[in-house]
């Protein structure tokens, strides 16, 4: 008894799974990957000097407003009394609630300051971003970082240096054990990072709330003008997209026959092509 083998035949070179083929689509799918590479590597490239640019001009804006809110503290922050010591230092004595005022003046002016940059960042980042079609969201917040912790340390030191010449001009003429009014100083020195931690923590509030709504402006595709981008359709003529049904196929009385006619039949109603009463033809 005999039992029928079944045999396969040999793909062709030229079928879609030969040897061939698959070598052939490996090749293309290996350049359209490289080509890809290249694409998406260009634009990275070409934003990232964008981007420096960007957070340098965050960042000089921002320390630009630490001397000025200086000038505000020196301004609005008391001066507490302090003790000359007999080798001519100065004592923190009397211990009063004006001695713990200036560092809060200081830190309520920097917390101050956090928002306003913070919020000024996000907004000029989002209208640039939108304009340029780049996402320049972590280099203004390093910008606004930086610029933060130098805007406070220079507004620190801008108020203390207004008031340094004349202060030691007092304990310099002071007896040991005089009383002086004291200058500007910091003494709770955490009162620095209020203005950079305010600053990005509004920022990252922002920035939150604008992912979580999907309005980032750096991450939407520019619009493709081929897809949906064109002008839209105008309205349909008295031919336009009707059929033959409503004669709209084309006008009465031409030769030429319809998408939707046979080529013997020429649309007249008892013209040539129409069949007479006896059989033939009009």
């Amino acid at each position: 008894m005999f039992h029928p083998v079944i045999v396969g035949r040999l793909p062709r070179p030229d079928h879609w799974f030969s040897p061939r083929r698959a070598r052939a689509r490996a090749g293309g799918q290996g350049e359209r990957s490289a080509e890809i590479g290249k694409e998406d590597g260009a634009p990275a490239a070409a934003a990232r000097p964008r981007q420096l640019r960007t957070a340098a001009a965050v960042a000089g804006a921002v320390t630009a407003l630490g001397p000025p809110l200086g000038g505000l503290w020196w301004l609005v922050a008391p001066r507490p009394d302090v003790t000359v010591g007999t080798g001519g230092e100065v004592l923190p004595y009397p211990v009063t609630e004006t001695t713990f005022a200036v560092d809060g003046w200081f830190a309520l002016m920097a917390m101050a300051a956090g928002l306003v940059c913070g919020y000024a960042a996000y907004m000029v980042q989002y209208r640039l971003a939108a304009r340029v079609r780049a996402d320049l969201r972590l280099a203004c917040l390093l910008g606004l970082a930086l610029g933060s912790a130098a805007g406070s340390a220079a507004a620190w030191q801008t108020g203390t240096l207004l008031d340094a010449a004349q202060f030691a001009d007092a304990v310099a003429a002071a007896e040991p054990g005089d009383v002086v009014e004291s200058g500007l100083r910091l003494q709770a020195l955490s009162a620095l990072v209020a203005w950079p931690f305010v600053a990005v923590l509004q920022y990252g509030l922002f920035d939150a709330v604008s992912l979580w709504r999907g309005d980032v402006p750096g991450a939407r595709p520019p619009e493709d003008p081929g897809e949906g981008g064109g002008d839209p359709p105008g309205p349909a003529g008295p031919h336009q997209g009707a059929g033959p049904a409503d004669g709209g196929g084309r006008p009465e009385g031409t030769g030429s026959p319809g998408p939707f006619e046979p080529p013997g039949h020429s649309g007249r109603p008892g013209g040539a092509d129409t069949p007479g009463p006896g059989g033939g033809r009009a």
